[in-house]
């Protein structure tokens, strides 16, 4: 494959859920649900496109969210679990496709004088060589996100044994005690989980950087918001939410109230979830991201789940050859100091 052969074409908002679809790697960050509220919410514009071969079929696509600094009219495009290069039934892309894809994206974005930063998605494995060999070197002006991916679609005694003998004991032990479950879409369920949310982030002191509340209004055609929440004699005492796009979901907020935690209420969701996931066929069940510095707890919780520890490749960032780029990088710097 040469850089060059294929076609970028952008692509309609309305029109970008059917495509993004026909990729296996679409995860909600890439929905259009989650991309255009995400881009409001920092003030840029989604912009969406798709890149084909030469006989036209999609071979991958992306969802932009473009922040300009005002009055240059431009300025940084940010592909957030994208570029989507894994179109159904195609199979894995090798490392010339991925070149060709990252090289011609690279070269449609600096067009416009954006610079171009993603982070793939986290089931996406492109090599080192594929991507530096496209023009793009890793950067710290974005996160880099590992998780924990586990597959639901396995029997129940298959999934059991995979846990740790430290995750599985409590687990065993709080579906002893007769806690029930509720689920439901969050338009039905938002306010109770936000009242044992709340709860415990009074108690906890933390705070989300993008918090619950943003995602409650959020409805379209590829993003499905579920909450699960566990009751003991008719009381709420833990509480969780997934989202899922196509056959990815992932774990985004969880409550267990000080009631839940003696009756592990935790174990019992995060088991529930993974029987959720598998009744709407979810391949792949992302855990929501772990950090051992910052939350040494919850990363061994999520490890002992018998998932696989998995870090997303990225962040990479390509700069474009313009003296103008460099306006960029210093309305960067000056937003940045002006946040701290």
């Amino acid at each position: 494959m040469v850089d060059g052969t294929l076609s970028v074409r952008r692509v309609a908002a309305e029109d970008w859920p059917s495509l993004s679809s026909r990729f296996e790697d679409l995860t909600y960050e890439q929905s259009l649900t989650y991309a255009q509220a995400a881009a409001r919410r920092i003030g840029a514009t989604a912009e969406f496109l798709s890149l084909h071969d030469a006989q036209g079929a999609p071979v991958a696509a992306a969802c932009l969210r473009i922040k300009r600094v005002p009055v240059l009219s431009r300025g940084i495009a940010w592909i957030a679990a994208g570029p989507l290069i894994h179109p159904k039934g195609r199979g894995t892309p090798d490392a010339a496709m991925v070149r060709a894809i990252l090289s011609d994206l690279r070269r449609h974005v600096h067009d416009s004088g954006h610079v171009l930063r993603l982070r793939f998605p986290i089931m996406a494995t492109p090599t080192d060589d594929a991507i530096t060999g496209a023009g793009f070197v890793p950067t710290e002006q974005a996160s880099s996100y590992r998780t924990v991916l586990i597959d639901p679609d396995q029997d129940d005694d298959t999934l059991m044994r995979t846990l740790h003998g430290k995750w599985r004991n409590p687990l065993r032990n709080a579906l002893k005690t007769g806690m029930e479950l509720e689920t439901g879409p969050i338009a039905e369920l938002s306010g109770r989980f936000h009242k044992l949310f709340e709860q415990v982030q009074a108690a906890k002191g933390f705070q989300p950087d993008i918090p619950p509340e943003f995602y409650y209004p959020l409805a379209g055609p590829d993003f499905e918001h579920d909450v699960l929440i566990a009751l003991k004699d008719g009381a709420d005492i833990g509480t969780m939410t997934i989202g899922r796009t196509g056959t990815n979901a992932v774990y985004l907020f969880g409550a267990t109230s000080e009631a839940g935690r003696k009756l592990n209420a935790g174990h019992y969701l995060m088991w529930q979830a993974i029987l959720h996931c598998r009744e709407h066929r979810i391949r792949c069940f992302d855990l929501g991201g772990i950090d051992q510095d910052a939350n040494p707890s919850v990363t061994r919780f999520k490890l002992r789940t018998g998932g696989t520890d998995t870090t997303a490749a990225g962040p990479f960032e390509a700069w474009p050859a313009d003296p103008m780029a460099n306006l960029i990088g210093l309305a960067e710097a000056l937003h940045g100091r002006l946040k701290r």
